[in-house]
């Protein structure tokens, strides 16, 4: 479950009120005061719209984008059994995520996003792979969705 009035994704806190019966508006705030913000029905629609614009912005800022996927695919995956779950500064910003036989890397050092599947005693085999300055938002869904989905 999402908190009000927490930190979401790197440094963008989520602020939500129920503005009427099932209707939501919803804000992302980043430390410099720049906003994302929608009203929807749906609440888990609405942050990640709210996710989707503040990706845009800190895309259009040239800001690194690691630790913001990370959390944006910590988020997207809480459901999910994951066994590896690590961020790290030290080696550039990489991180892994990962369930049973598929994980999502971001190579820190090259800025590359791979969704890999490890067949039966075998090694890891890229399934996909993207630049992260050439992702985009709907990119990350459909690699989301295929790790939620693919087992």
């Amino acid at each position: 479950m999402v908190r009000n009035n927490a930190e979401l994704v790197d440094k963008w806190t989520l602020r939500f009120d129920e503005v009427s019966n099932n209707v939501y508006k919803v804000e992302l705030t980043d430390r410099f005061g720049r906003q994302s913000g929608t009203t929807d029905d749906n609440l888990d629609r609405a942050i990640e719209t709210c996710i989707s614009y503040a990706f845009d912005i800190e895309k259009q800022l040239g800001n690194s984008l690691n630790k913001f996927t990370y959390d944006t695919f910590k988020y997207f995956l809480a459901d999910q059994n994951l066994t590896v779950s690590n961020y790290s500064d030290k080696y550039f910003g990489s991180w892994t995520i990962e369930k049973n036989k598929k994980r999502i890397i971001l190579d820190g050092r090259d800025l590359l996003l791979t969704i890999q599947n490890k067949a039966e005693a075998s090694d890891w085999k890229d399934d996909f792979t993207i630049k992260l300055e050439d992702c985009k938002f709907e990119q990350l869904k459909e690699l989301k969705d295929k790790f939620k989905n693919d087992n």
